[in-house]
This record gives structure tokens, C-alpha cells and sequence, in this order.
């Protein structure tokens, strides 16, 4: 058994880029993938109630942006430099920043409550897009300066959750860099890889 253990729920959301930066490293891990329910069971089990939870090394790390930082920086993904390094830090903020503003309406139970949030959270998602697209096209298709960094990763791990989480239909579509960063990613031959073996799940 992998002395790696990664735990977090049978989708790919927050863990998955963990697991792209995983197999990218030549980390054999075990993907521990838990029902809601059994994550409810065994909450307290984990340092803050919540996934995803990485056993590494003999520690416990928490925290997924933590975990995608630390992964970055031990597989020599985080740039040349603390510029460099400070640079995906921002990406990856501005990624965050387009599941924040889909959650609002994600979470929503009330039709017409949710009919208005998914327009507000489309069009401010739509903005933040164009932005990484736009910053794209002056890096070389990369978040930074045509260089293969934990970020880009992150972008292509959480891609399909987006996608998932907007209600339907291809946020991404027309930003060919954002695609084709996606398909870079997913073409390494480790993280191909992996998805080639990994279980089929909805997002």
C-alpha cells in the first residue's frame, strides 16, 4: 500500500488537481474516495471537518490551495523565482475566484432566486475568463511566461467542475488557450496516465 494517501470525495472538484500533481511527480498514492455519507460519519476525523486531507511524508496536510502550493513547489512547478512563484499564487486566486462566484447560484434551492444568481454569476465569470484567456496570449498559453507551473494544473483539474457547477453547458467555450492549456495538462504522459485508470464520474 502507497505510504501517499489522498482523501476526498468520488468527483474530481478540489482533488483533483491534487491528483494531476501527483502522478506528475511519480507519486504512487492511494485515492481514497468517500461517499458524502461517509465523510459525515468520519468528519472529525479530519483537522478542519472538510476535504481534501493529503497524507504525504507521514503528515497530514489540509487545506486544498496549501497542498496545491506545496505539491508545486516539490515537483519544481512553482516558476524560476519568488516572482515566478508569486505568479501562480495569483492565477490560482483568479481561479478561485470563478468557483466563488458560481456558488452562490450552485447552492441556490429557490428557482427564481437561482434563475437570477446564474446570469450575475455567469457574466462575472465570463469576466474572469476573458481575463486568463487574455493573460494567456501574453505567456505563451501559460500562467506564467510559457512555463509549466502548479497553476496550470490547478486550471485543468477544476475545468470540469466548473463547468458542472454553472448549470450546464461549455463556460470556456471560445477561449481556444484556455482549451488547449487544459489538453497540455492532460496530456502528459503521467497525468494521461492517470485518467486513463481513474473511475468515470460525473464532474
Amino acid at each position: 500500500m502507497p505510504d501517499t494517501k489522498l482523501i476526498y470525495f468520488g468527483l474530481t472538484g478540489r482533488g483533483e488537481p491534487i491528483r494531476y500533481l501527483l502522478a506528475y511527480g511519480g507519486v504512487e498514492f492511494e485515492d481514497v474516495r468517500l461517499t458524502f455519507d461517509d465523510f459525515y460519519k468520519r468528519k472529525n476525523e479530519f483537522p478542519l471537518g472538510q476535504l481534501p486531507v493529503l497524507e504525504f511524508e507521514g503528515k497530514t496536510i489540509f487545506q486544498s490551495k496549501a497542498i496545491y502550493r506545496f505539491l508545486g513547489r516539490r515537483f519544481g512547478l512553482d516558476g524560476k523565482d519568488e516572482w515566478d512563484s508569486l505568479k501562480c499564487d495569483i492565477a490560482m486566486d483568479t481561479i478561485n475566484d470563478i468557483g466563488l462566484a458560481l456558488l452562490p447560484y450552485a447552492t441556490e434551492t429557490d428557482e427564481a432566486a437561482k434563475k437570477i444568481k446564474q446570469e450575475a454569476a455567469l457574466a462575472k465569470m465570463a469576466y474572469l475568463v476573458d481575463k486568463l484567456e487574455s493573460h494567456l496570449a501574453k505567456n505563451d498559453g501559460h500562467f506564467v511566461e510559457g512555463q509549466l507551473t502548479w497553476a496550470d494544473f490547478c486550471f485543468a483539474g477544476l475545468h470540469d467542475t466548473y463547468n458542472h457547477r454553472s448549470g450546464g453547458g461549455d463556460v470556456f467555450a471560445g477561449r481556444p488557450l484556455l482549451k488547449a492549456l487544459k489538453a497540455k495538462v492532460e496530456s502528459l504522459p503521467a497525468v494521461k496516465a492517470y485518467r486513463d485508470k481513474s473511475p468515470s464520474v460525473p464532474f
